[in-house]
């Protein structure tokens, strides 16, 4: 008898902290035990495999939460919107409660394969659902560009990479100002796994450098042609014009970067850095 009163009792506390209300939603609402690296698909190949009006899962990397969304638009990436409130509170929590433009490395299965694709979680635009959510927001994948200006977003694009698991790969192949530019967007997402494949040791245990991935509210950046006073084969110096804001406000500075490569193999690895 008491077996079964204690059972009953653990089930309703299991359901109570599974679903929540809306409004007293506070923590992740679900979870994937297993994250696995994504395959990186074209996005030619992706918009047949999730055609508009489709439902679908979306696991976030870093955590494993996960939450549903359904695909409402978008031509060269997907506009999608959570399903439920329940998932939307999944999202925003993810963002810890604020709305940002910030990329997410996710995962997302379909068909028997993971996806590797990258979200932001501002909400724009048209939304159809009663979800709480005041619009749509939207997943990149490999080879997709924005609305406006049809131009393909490097920070999606490297966090495609890192849900694929294949940043040290594009590191190895990638040009000097590849290499820089891997380095301002883990800057700009606050996100040094972007930039550790192409920083040398010395710069990852250099606590000036690993403090500019804390802090950031927004950045822009132009990164310059490089510099011809080194053999271009084996070292390079390139300047970035670096607009941002952190806790200290605007921010404007000018970065030099001297990059070097070991071998004809050996990818470029930034070795110093004149802030």
């Amino acid at each position: 008898m008491w077996n079964k009163i204690l059972i009953g009792v653990l089930i309703a506390a299991s359901v109570s902290l599974i679903s929540p209300s809306a409004s007293e939603a506070k923590e992740p609402l679900t979870y994937f035990p297993i994250v696995k690296k994504g395959e990186v698909l074209e996005w030619d190949r992706v918009n047949r495999l999730l055609p508009k009006g489709a439902t679908f899962k979306v696991i976030d990397l870093e955590t494993g939460f996960y939450f549903q969304v359904q695909r409402r638009a978008g031509n060269k990436h997907a506009d999608v919107q959570p399903l439920t409130r329940d998932d939307t509170a999944v999202l925003k929590h993810l963002y810890n409660g604020k709305w940002s433009w910030n990329r997410r490395a996710i995962l997302i299965p379909v068909k028997g394969r993971m996806i590797a694709g990258s979200m932001h979680g501002m909400p724009h635009g048209a939304g159809a659902l009663e979800n709480g959510f005041p619009g749509h927001f939207c997943i990149h994948f490999l080879g997709s560009s924005t609305h406006r200006s049809r131009n393909i977003d490097p920070s999606h694009q490297y966090m495609i990479l890192k849900a694929g698991g294949q940043l040290s790969k594009f590191a190895s192949g990638a040009s000097a100002k590849q290499a820089v530019s891997m380095f301002l967007v883990g800057m700009k997402q606050q996100d040094i796994k972007i930039a550790r494949p192409v920083l040398s040791p010395t710069l990852l245990q250099d606590q000036k450098i690993t403090s500019l991935f804390k802090g950031i509210t927004s950045l822009q950046y132009e990164i310059r042609a490089p510099s011809s006073r080194y053999p271009p084969i084996v070292k390079t110096e390139i300047r970035a014009k670096v607009r941002m804001y952190d806790d200290n406000g605007l921010q404007s500075d000018t970065y030099t970067f001297l990059l070097e490569k070991k071998s004809m193999t050996d990818g470029w690895k930034i070795i110093k850095i004149r802030l």
